[in-house]
């Protein structure tokens, strides 16, 4: 029976190791924690660390870590955002989802003969994208006031809002899958009505009483107590009417950010408190984590079976987001070359891509050999786009 401290120990050592060195020379953290994944993923390796109860123990906290990441997501959610360059982000961020989902969508379809449910979820997972790599590349530059960092935080907040969409939808297919007939449809409809009134019912009257109740004691270790009640209580609650977790823990952090930011009780920085705490357990613990999960389940040599997918795909990724994103700029009366910096800036993929094929391969809505290549897509496009979107932030300032 494999020590569960030595495997964790052994997971977040290796995960620290190689994503120091992937920081070292200027890329994202993720990829060696996914790299660390595929090494303990390594058959003898594998055999020797992970029994049936250590891989439970992992996948119980690889889920506790998307929730709270969602729940993140949630906390991170400015609304009001969409006032600023609404129409330029909104024709961005229409863009570069359309143009790689269709693609994505088609090809799959079209090539490679997958099903609708299977080209779905590949058509999402590469119309999602993550700019927070290329906004820390932005702040090396000192360009984070710039028009270019305004155009993709603002088509970014965009971004979360269709994701949030992508992966409502998903979900609900998640939920439905495998099932037919219009009595399934209908009630899964009502429940998720029931959970709707339910949630503005919390947002009014539980959610602002436990919140004052839990900063009363000005303490920091209460509070972030009190916010995991509350994402649990709204996950718990989403998941017994069908609508998932995940949906329940972004709408956690959003009513916690409104809460706090608006109304009679303002007190923003309490928000700012609880996103401290949950990114400081989430990125420090739990999500490398759920990384090293992804590379555990990611079959290498199924990427050299089916290369041929894996670089369909990462072409799709990459000029399907560069191309659409040239085109929202275009279209907004913006130039080309901002065009082509925001669209290598917003190429990054690695994090809600991921949670998208995990949760399909759980599903059984796609194949291992399909989660694989999309796990070779959110490595190749976390590597490459940085290293693009670098030389042109050069080339920019120096002209």
């Amino acid at each position: 029976m494999a020590n569960i401290l030595l495997v964790i120990l052994v997971t977040l050592a290796l995960a620290y190791f190689l994503s120091e060195i992937f920081k070292r020379f200027g890329l994202p953290r993720v990829l060696g924690q996914v790299l660390a994944g595929i090494f303990l993923g390594i058959p003898v390796i594998k055999n020797y660390f992970f029994d049936a109860n250590a891989v439970s123990v992992v996948a119980f906290l690889t889920n506790i870590g998307i929730i709270l990441l969602f729940f993140f997501v949630g906390l991170e959610t400015n609304l009001l955002q969409f006032r600023k360059n609404v129409r330029e982000s909104a024709m961005i961020s229409i863009f570069n989802t359309l143009v790689p989902f269709s693609l994505g969508f088609v090809a799959s379809r079209a090539l490679f003969h997958f099903d609708n449910l299977a080209s779905l979820v590949i058509g999402i997972s590469l119309s999602v994208s993550s700019q927070a790599i290329s906004l820390d590349i932005l702040d090396e530059a000192k360009m984070l006031k710039s028009k270019i960092a305004n155009l993709m935080i603002t088509a970014g907040t965009v971004d979360d809002i269709f994701e949030l969409i992508a992966i409502s939808l998903v979900l609900v297919i998640f939920h439905t899958a495998g099932f037919t007939g219009e009595g399934t449809v209908f009630s899964l409809l009502i429940d998720i009505g029931i959970f709707v009134v339910i949630v503005m019912i919390l947002r009014v009257t539980l959610i602002p009483f436990a919140l004052r109740a839990f900063e009363r004691d000005n303490s920091q270790a209460i509070l972030f107590m009190g916010a995991l009640i509350i994402v649990l209580l709204m996950a718990y609650l989403s998941e017994i009417f069908g609508v998932s977790s995940l949906i329940g823990a972004l709408v956690a952090g959003i009513i916690v950010r409104q809460t706090l930011i608006s109304g009679d009780h303002r007190q923003p920085w309490r928000k700012n408190e609880i996103s401290h705490l949950i990114h400081v357990i989430s990125f420090g613990f739990l999500i490398p984590i759920f990384f090293v999960n992804v590379g555990l389940q990611t079959n290498i040599q199924s990427i050299f079976s089916n290369i041929w997918l894996a670089l369909v795909l990462i072409f799709i990724d990459l000029f399907g987001t560069v191309g659409g994103t040239l085109l929202g700029v275009v279209l907004s009366k913006g130039t080309v070359k901002e065009g082509m910096i925001v669209g290598w800036g917003m190429a990054p993929k690695g994090d809600t891509e991921l949670v998208i094929a995990t949760l399909a391969l759980n599903k059984s809505l796609i194949t291992t050999d399909i989660y694989t290549a999309i796990v070779a897509v959110a490595i190749a496009s976390t590597f490459i786009a940085p290293i693009v979107f670098k030389f042109l932030i050069r080339r920019h300032k120096t002209a």
